[in-house]
């Protein structure tokens, strides 16, 4: 039987032990970087902490707190959420939307039950404008201020226990057929940014890359040899190198003929943020008469399936992609490049509408110049 005081990223909480039992009861104080201030908080915790001790002997803890049941649970909940990243947090993200709901700033903590928590929830799902996932994390967020309040005794019991939480729909692995691509490279759309969004797209379809390795990819990481080019890329996810073979037609997309430095990147206006890049995609699919709700990530989906339908084995597909573990660069190698260079050569030609210069087929070039790449 005891009252301990514990941090827990920055935040005080009582440990209370009691007939073999932990209780955790949050003080609503923070370690500050402020001397004075942190030395006033822990001044307060210890103060908290030396009461629930002299409740906990006299028997008096673990009574309902009959006077902050008579708080709001809005006010509970904006008291909750501070100090809490206020664009990212739930709890301080549902605030805006228990607001709007009737009465939800005006209810008690006390006056909560289940039935007001049903009702909450299924308006949040059909009146807030917020799709499934979002009105879930939000209300998940008064959720976690109900659970709080009970394990501060303001509430006897969790009036969210047993309801089930709003359902999230899988979400649409959105692919593209081969036809479908070859619609799209065959409809241009314009300016500079929008060229290089068509060419880093197909690219990625070639390759099976993730828009964070096709943004940060470079000419460092074009390999060639006999048998043609390649890439060696670390990726951005998982930290881990593949080496995938290009096709003719995915070097022909990046070869503009020029020398470049090896730390230049492929497709440096796509470096910035991918909202924008993104409304390009969806434009682009919609001149061309794709009726799909694409982004960056169809690419590497939409390689897989074609691969797969092309009759290309799985694991080697997984090589590809990156999937699998790698032991060693050298064994991955040996292993699987053959494998993934006539996986990669049954990929037909795709013929791009823009950014491709010149009509005559470029040689890959040696791997003679350590300064620059091709």
């Amino acid at each position: 039987m005891g009252v301990k005081i514990r941090e827990i990223r920055g935040k005080l909480y009582l440990d209370i032990y009691d007939k073999g039992q932990r209780h955790a009861e949050a003080l609503h104080l923070s370690v500050s970087k402020d001397p004075a201030m942190n030395k006033e908080n822990m001044r307060r915790a210890e103060y908290a902490r030396a009461r629930r001790e002299q409740q906990l002997f006299d028997g008096s803890w673990n009574l309902q707190d009959t006077l902050s049941a008579k708080k709001s649970l809005y006010r509970y909940i904006e008291e909750m959420a501070k100090g809490r990243d206020a664009r990212k947090d739930r709890v301080c993200k549902c605030l805006p939307y228990l607001k709007k709901y009737p009465g939800g700033d005006l209810i008690q903590l006390g006056q909560v039950n289940s039935k007001w928590f049903n009702n909450f929830q299924d308006w949040m799902l059909k009146e807030s404008g917020l799709g499934e996932q979002s009105a879930n994390s939000y209300v998940l967020g008064v959720r976690m201020a109900l659970g709080q309040a009970v394990r501060e005794n303001i509430l006897t019991a969790d009036p969210a226990e047993g309801i089930k939480a709003i359902s999230i729909p899988e979400p649409d692995m959105v692919t593209l057929t081969l036809g479908e691509l070859k619609k799209m490279a065959g409809v241009p759309i314009g300016g500079k940014l929008g060229a290089e969004v068509q060419k880093g797209f197909i690219f990625a379809c070639y390759c099976g890359l993730r828009i964070s390795d096709i943004k940060t990819l470079i000419w460092g990481d074009i390999e060639h040899d006999t048998d043609g080019a390649r890439l060696a890329k670390k990726q951005v996810k998982t930290k881990k190198r593949v080496f995938i073979p290009l096709h003719a037609s995915a070097w022909g997309i990046i070869n503009d003929g020029k020398l470049h430095n090896k730390g230049e990147p492929l497709f440096p206006l796509l470096a910035g943020s991918s909202t924008e890049t993104n409304r390009y995609l969806k434009q682009w699919a919609a001149k061309a008469g794709i009726q799909k709700n694409i982004g960056w990530h169809t690419a590497r989906r939409s390689c897989a399936t074609i691969l797969h339908s092309l009759g290309v084995d799985i694991y080697t597909i997984q090589k590809i992609l990156g999937h699998g573990k790698i032991a060693t660069t050298a064994i991955y190698t040996q292993v699987s490049d053959k494998e993934k260079r006539t996986g990669i050569d049954k990929m037909p030609e795709i013929k791009l509408a823009v950014g491709i210069e010149g009509k005559k087929e470029l040689a890959f070039p040696k791997n003679e110049d350590k300064g620059t790449a091709q």
